[in-house]
């Protein structure tokens, strides 16, 4: 879903110098700055506004307040032919999965297939940053996070799970890769705080109050439903469930109930997140000229498939991709609230704001 909103609009390559010398100058070390900078540029430029740069801000004030370390030791160790872990050693969760990937993927070159989970890491943004980084090197990904808790059990009226989202790519000949990247709950939670921030109302059945009573008031939402909604969330809760685990009892963290909270008021406190990652060679399992013609046919008959008047047969983040090259030509799309936040840090880091239309 493409958020609509009022914004300023910058270019990629502006844009990113700014927020990686915002970083440097909180105190993150390069590799941080520029993994974090890569993460939310990459999501904001696919039109994932809610995972993207509105999220700087939040990142700053972790590490400004202790919660993230700005230079990490980040470690990497490959328990077997197929399984390795990243410890993110506390730092940006951006880092530890552009490692997990790189890794991910040298190891896959040599065995077909990979798992790599990551811990001690923290919030990482869009999972499908990347599971595109990975098909954009050749390789079909499935990723995972958890987080804390902010989505209520199926009946249930207190948040008990995180947005936990899955995320899967693989190559497309001819075009930007195929990128699933979706919440197991209604809507991402970060969507809440977009519309808060754009004084938009949610759409219906997807949020709660404190009470469990539903509600379209962004400023009154205290947990959302489960994807699936009032009536069928019992389908979001159990992929929650799975993504819960892949990312707590495979990486040796604390499952998301138990994590402190991503809002905040306490910036000092770590959230030891874990992530999970499947990486897979596609000529491990067919011959090239096989696997790409399949992906090609299937795409081919899914685009033209009979549909409702005005509308359209898509494939995965087909929505985001005409938006996506639109922003590669005008400029990438910040809204006015999270535009006014990032002058208010450059001024206090003294750092030089870009231009914006």
């Amino acid at each position: 879903m493409v958020e609509t909103f009022e914004g300023v609009r910058c270019p990629a390559a502006d844009l990113t110098g700014f927020i990686e010398d915002l970083f440097t100058r909180a105190g993150a070390d390069a590799p941080s700055a520029k993994a974090v900078t890569k993460a939310v540029v990459d999501a904001s430029a696919r039109a994932f506004d809610t995972h993207g740069v509105r999220l700087v801000p939040h990142y700053i004030a972790s590490i400004e307040g202790g919660r993230v370390t700005g230079k990490p030791r980040v470690t990497f160790t490959r328990k077997t032919p197929s399984v390795g872990h990243v410890d993110g050693g506390s730092g940006f969760g951006h880092l530890a999965s552009y490692r997990a990937i790189e890794e991910g993927c040298a190891m896959a070159t040599e065995t077909g297939v990979a798992a790599i989970t990551a811990g001690n890491s923290s919030h990482h943004g869009a999972t499908g940053c990347y599971t595109a980084e990975a098909a954009r090197r050749g390789f079909a990904a499935i990723g995972v996070t958890h987080a804390d808790a902010m989505v209520v059990p199926h009946g249930g009226v207190k948040a008990f799970y995180g947005t936990n989202p899955f995320s899967f790519a693989l190559p497309v000949p001819g075009e930007e890769p195929m990128v699933l990247d979706m919440a197991t709950s209604s809507i991402p939670f970060n969507r809440v705080f977009l519309r808060r921030a754009t004084g938009t109302p949610l759409p219906p059945d997807v949020a709660v109050t404190g009470t469990g009573e539903p509600t379209t008031d962004a400023n009154a939402t205290e947990a959302v439903l489960p994807l699936g909604g009032a009536g069928f969330g019992y389908k979001g809760a159990g992929l929650a469930a799975m993504v819960d685990l892949l990312s707590s009892a495979f990486t040796g963290m604390p499952h998301g109930f138990r994590l402190p909270s991503f809002s905040g008021p306490d910036f000092a406190t770590p959230i030891p997140m874990g992530h999970f990652f499947l990486v897979l060679r596609p000529e491990t399992f067919q011959p090239a000229e096989s696997f790409y013609g399949r992906v090609t046919e299937f795409l081919s008959d899914l685009r033209n498939q009979p549909t409702r008047p005005g509308e359209k047969a898509m494939a995965p983040s087909d929505p985001e991709k005409p938006e996506a090259a639109d922003r590669a030509r005008r400029g990438i799309l910040v809204d006015l609230t999270t535009w006014d936040a990032l002058k208010e840090i450059a001024g206090r880091y003294r750092a030089t704001v870009p231009k914006a239309s």
